[in-house]
């Protein structure tokens, strides 16, 4: 076991507090840690981080003072194009296409049922629904749940839009291609796959992420069960009184807004 981390019997999170400069403090602590170790063992640690910019961020600070081996650093974002993930698919479904192909859909159905939409909304209607798609996707939704909800007591507009959720889940029952965070979600999961049989022998930190998306979040509680693994949270607040915490977890109006949210949810993932 690497002195990075001592070994942990549950998940292993670390958090920095609002306003602390998150890139400088998470090189302080990586090098805190690694202090005594050989050099080349900070090129054993993988980092994810949530943005390309916080990873040029980081990589600059890095190389910026003494020569030194660097950490794997990758953005989140690099996660569903990893070409060595099992069942990795080649090429995502381009968005362009997507858009016709839901445009075209959409097309057909406002040709039968004018009433629905003005047929020159066809596009941003096809744009509304790869959005829709997207999320779903991401957070694992079934698409059957898109066919079992009951508009019958709302307003006409819910009965107009419920018809293209229809139309978007035969969509995806006709074998749309996943994209986007549905595109992360399959990547987190089949990671999560290979870790329960091999888990990496590296340290593989997420730092930076909130973990406010389902597929981001998939992926970090995966990462922080690893026997070498760990998050570090930015900007959460240990001092949020407990019943505050304990609202976030409720499906509350204006939880989601609250600024911590995002944590309470990764905390009960």
């Amino acid at each position: 076991m690497s002195a990075l981390f001592a070994p942990s019997d549950g998940p292993r999170v670390f958090a920095l507090p609002p306003g602390v400069d998150f890139g400088a403090a998470l090189i302080a602590g990586l090098e805190a840690r690694l202090a005594g170790e050989p050099p080349e063992a900070v090129a054993r640690v993988e980092i994810w981080v949530n943005t390309q910019r916080m990873r040029r961020t980081l990589i600059e600070r890095l190389t910026g003072g003494p020569a030194r081996l660097l950490p794997r650093v990758r953005a989140l974002t690099e996660l569903a194009d990893d070409p060595l993930l099992p069942g990795f698919v080649a090429a995502p479904v381009p968005a362009l296409r997507r858009k016709l192909e839901l445009s075209r859909l959409i097309g057909r159905l406002l040709a039968v049922e004018p009433g629905l939409a003005a047929e020159t909304a066809a596009f941003d209607l096809a744009d509304s629904l790869a959005e829709l798609m997207d999320e779903i996707q991401g957070e694992g939704v079934p698409m059957e749940a898109l066919l079992t909800l009951d508009a019958g007591e709302h307003a006409a507009h819910w009965q107009r839009g419920l018809r293209f959720l229809t139309l978007l889940a035969d969509y995806m029952a006709a074998g749309a291609q996943t994209g986007g965070e549905g595109r992360m979600r399959a990547a987190a999961t089949a990671l999560t796959e290979r870790w329960a049989l091999r888990p990496p022998e590296h340290p593989v930190i997420v730092a930076g992420s909130t973990g406010s998306r389902a597929a981001t979040r998939l992926f970090m509680t995966a990462v922080a069960r690893l026997p070498r693994g760990a998050l570090v949270l930015p900007g959460f607040d240990a001092h949020l009184p407990a019943g505050v915490w304990r609202r976030l977890g409720r499906e509350d109006a204006g939880a989601a807004d609250h600024p911590q949210h995002g944590f309470r949810a990764l905390s009960d993932a």
